[in-house]
């Protein structure tokens, strides 16, 4: 039997290599074809870049990827950006968490155009959000949305079609809104009662993409020129499904197939986020442990804007609403006993703060919560807000000052004698001058009688920060994803945006990111979370007095209401009171 083996081996031998010589052929014809798949595609579609099938292209349309602040409209859904056509209209952007009027998850997009405190207004009053996404020219996209309209107080006996809601989209990218002329209505018809919602609802629509980049918009619309009115809009579930595109690494030469994996040389990586914000607190008594004077912490000096309510400031002592120490701001803007009340009516407190770098950067910090006596969670959930702000200081250094004021995110409102946690909120800024008076007040919006706001500050905090505001990077930096990354989260740790990530990066839909990934993290798109405060330079400053009118201030200096107001962040042009300082240019 072992001799009948020797004598075959051979030709065992010959039929294994005839078999192996096969195998090999086979594999360079697949390996082959493959290539000139690839080839084929690449030049089909290098110009544009490839498709790669249908996907959602929006980022954050369900909203619970968070809401960034954008100064000019509020808090609006990360990803998005906002708009509005100004006018005697009070404008709203709010991340709503009422369920009833959330479509899936814990937030949704609220919107809200508000003539409350007017008595007039002007017709056609918009304001919506956009979002830019890469297409396919010629393919079929479909487009849903849920949402639906409130009012406060709505009477049926009126237009039935006074508030819109209507989609369009530019063909080229573009993000002005005034350039979409295709404008659609959604059949959206049901008005509800503010704090009765029936239930969302849903539209969906199918279109064929114009070109390779588009730029979808959503507005609400109040037609008539009504005055006090409340209109709030709550959108969410905004999806875009189709073809999305990726743009194709085209090889710089002749196609290798290399007989193993290929190796991709290291990515260049990122130096480490700065050092964090610390040091000496710029702020006197920011902790309220110092003492008070006249209900005041010392250091800082209150101020109201007068009307009809009352205003308190007083050492607050209970544990409770107090961060740190035994003592805490407590600002109390009331009308207890009042038949009625003036809408915008503010309380709060300021310092002026030396010994800062100019154009340094610096990162403001503090903790607080609001209270009202009795619950009144069935008006408008924003109906009570905590600002801050900061100036160069002048000659004469008060809270008239400042034209920048912004609102913090602290959107919960307790009964006053249940309190639940503090709210904190941090920002980092560049100081205009040496010298600055920085402000906190609160705001009781609406002119509403028997009311008691009770708005607890403390641990006021003023640090400098290395180098300018907010993380920094290089022009060309590379960032290698990682698992448990987001574009979010990857904007947020580098100071730039969602929108500048996914331009830069040429992202079809941005939630879309996979392990070993490399991002260009461009250094040119970080958020600016405030604005600067006009240079001095610019402004004539002018205090007002008994008997002033800003039209009356417009023909004085040779400007117009309209450019007093924005200058100045003024809702109502007739809201002026004595001693406030505005800043009036020649527009």
């Amino acid at each position: 039997m072992g001799l009948w083996i020797l004598q075959n081996l051979p030709g065992q031998f010959i039929e294994e290599d005839i078999i192996m010589k096969r195998r090999n052929r086979q594999q360079r014809l697949v390996g082959t074809a493959l290539v000139l798949a690839l080839l084929a595609s690449l030049t089909l579609m290098g110009a544009s870049g490839l498709a790669v099938g249908d996907q959602e292209l929006l980022t954050n349309g369900d909203f619970e990827g968070g809401f960034t602040y954008v100064p000019g409209c509020g808090m609006v859904g990360t990803g998005w950006g906002c708009f509005t056509n100004g006018g005697t209209v009070d404008y709203g952007f709010y991340d709503d968490q009422w369920r009833p009027v959330v479509a899936n998850g814990a937030h949704s997009q609220l919107i809200e155009l508000s003539t409350m405190q007017y008595a007039a207004s002007e017709a056609d009053r918009y304001a919506g959000i956009y979002q830019t996404v890469k297409t396919v020219k010629g393919k079929g996209y479909e487009l849903k949305v849920s949402g639906l309209m409130r009012e406060r107080d709505p009477n049926s006996a009126e237009d039935a079609f006074r508030y819109r809601v209507q989609w369009g989209y530019t063909s080229d990218g573009a993000t002005d809104w005034t350039r979409v002329s295709n404008w659609a209505e959604l059949p959206w018809d049901k008005i509800d009662n503010r704090t009765s919602p029936s239930g969302l609802g849903a539209f969906s629509t199918k279109f064929t993409a114009p070109s390779d980049k588009i730029t979808l918009f959503v507005r609400v619309w109040k037609k008539w020129g009504t005055a006090y009115k409340e209109l709030d809009v709550n959108l969410d579930a905004i999806s875009l499904f189709g073809m999305a595109v990726k743009q194709p690494v085209v090889p710089a030469g002749p196609v290798v197939v290399l007989p193993g994996p290929v190796v991709i040389p290291g990515a260049v990586a990122l130096p480490p986020a700065p050092a964090a914000c610390g040091g000496a607190n710029y702020i006197a008594n920011g902790n309220f442990e110092g003492g008070f004077v006249g209900g005041v912490g010392k250091g800082w000096t209150g101020f109201t804007n007068g009307g009809r309510a009352s205003y308190g400031f007083y050492d607050e002592m209970w544990p409770k609403v107090i961060k740190d120490g035994a003592h805490g701001q407590l600002i109390e803007i009331g009308t207890l006993g009042l038949a009625a009340s003036d809408p915008n009516r503010f309380a709060g407190i300021y310092q002026v703060v030396g010994g800062l770098a100019k154009g340094g950067a610096y990162e403001f910090s503090l903790y607080g919560m609001l209270r009202e006596r009795i619950d009144h969670s069935d008006e408008d959930a924003f109906r009570y807000r905590v600002q801050w702000g900061y100036a160069a200081a002048d000659a004469d250094p008060s809270e008239g000052d400042i034209t920048n004021w912004v609102e913090l995110p602290w959107d919960k409102i307790y009964l006053r004698t249940a309190p639940g946690d503090l709210s904190f909120y941090s920002v980092k800024f560049q100081a205009p001058s040496g010298k600055i008076v920085m402000a906190v007040r609160a705001w009781k919006k609406w002119g509403t009688a028997d009311r008691e706001l009770d708005v607890n500050l403390d641990a006021i905090k003023l640090v400098s920060c290395p180098g300018r505001p907010g993380p920094t990077c290089p022009t060309s930096g590379v960032y290698v994803v990682v698992k448990g990354d987001s574009l979010a989260k990857i904007a947020a740790r580098y100071g730039t945006t969602v929108a500048a990530l996914a331009e830069a990066n040429h992202l079809a839909n941005p939630n879309i990111l996979y392990v070993g990934q490399k991002l260009s993290v461009p250094c040119d798109g970080g958020a600016i979370v405030i604005p600067p405060p006009p240079p001095a330079q610019e402004c004539i400053w002018h205090t007002v007095v008994p008997g002033d009118t800003v039209s009356g201030l417009a023909v004085k200096y040779n400007s117009t209401v309209a450019a007093i107001m924005e200058r100045n962040q003024l809702a109502n042009p007739n809201l002026i009171y004595v001693g406030q300082k505005l800043c009036i240019i020649d527009p």
